[in-house]
């Protein structure tokens, strides 16, 4: 896949720069610098995301006892927050988990972060095109579609349009894999934060502008799947690890095949 253009903000490279991270550039800090005039606290909600992802891992792995994990438009890597692979290593070194990213530079970095070739690997996708994945031959040789399998979407459907069918793409994934496998999403909404609509207007300028999208939507979207408890939720509701105490801008959910 071609390099995203330097010139224009892009999801993996603006997402690293609120995290923290040095994978980015001036269009990306500009960007989400600009958003900040309407949410000064964007980079805080960024990360309540991204703690999300890390207790999805931890559910999956540590209670529901999935060794699997595909990891769809997982981005740039990080080292001032856990990835992937390492939350699931730290429960359960045998997990095996397949990152996908459509920026071939977050796939480089992310390779080069594998401590084992074995039971972590990066390659590049689009979720767009759910099949090229689900039936890539490293992904097959990595992951067993016999046995439960733990699908990561985060931040992902949001950048997709309704022409893009996001509920098309998530019945795909649903149809790929066995019961007992899992999907996690997040997804930015004005149901849960008013200054969202604004920030969009920011965001237009992106090379993937963010849609915005209510509950409702996101029902129909995910229909297929049955949610896990509880339910779609802002994120810094899902199963928190202690009190709640930020805000966030974005729906959560964990759903489960049966």
């Amino acid at each position: 896949m071609p390099l995203p253009d330097a010139r224009k903000p892009h999801p993996s490279r603006f997402w690293d720069y609120a995290l923290g991270g040095r994978d980015n550039v001036h269009a990306d800090r500009d960007l989400l610098e600009e958003a900040e005039q309407i949410m000064p606290d964007l980079k805080v909600l960024t990360r309540e995301q991204r703690l999300f992802v890390d207790r999805t891992v931890e559910y999956w792995v540590g209670e529901a006892g999935v060794r699997q994990i595909l990891d769809i438009g997982g981005g740039m890597p990080t080292d001032i927050y856990d990835n992937v692979h390492e939350v699931a290593h730290r429960i359960a070194p045998d997990t095996r988990v397949v990152y996908v990213d459509k920026n071939p530079v977050a796939v480089a970095h992310m390779a080069a972060l594998q401590a084992d070739g074995e039971y972590t690997v990066a390659l590049e996708g689009d979720a767009r095109d759910p099949d090229t994945i689900l039936f890539d031959e490293v992904v097959r040789s990595t992951l067993d579609f016999t046995m439960p399998v733990g699908v990561l979407l985060s931040g992902i459907l949001h950048f997709l349009t309704d022409e893009e069918d996001p509920a098309a793409i998530v019945s795909r994934i649903h149809e790929a894999v066995v019961p007992g496998s899992f999907l996690s999403v997040n997804h930015i909404s004005s149901d849960v934060d008013p200054r969202v609509p604004d920030v969009i207007e920011i965001f237009r300028r992106a090379s993937d502008p963010l849609i915005d999208r209510g509950r409702a939507d996101l029902e129909r979207i995910l229909a297929p799947w049955t949610m896990v408890d509880p339910g779609l939720v802002p994120v810094s509701q899902w199963r928190p690890a202690g009190e709640v105490q930020n805000a966030c801008d974005a729906y959560g959910a964990v759903l489960r095949k049966v």
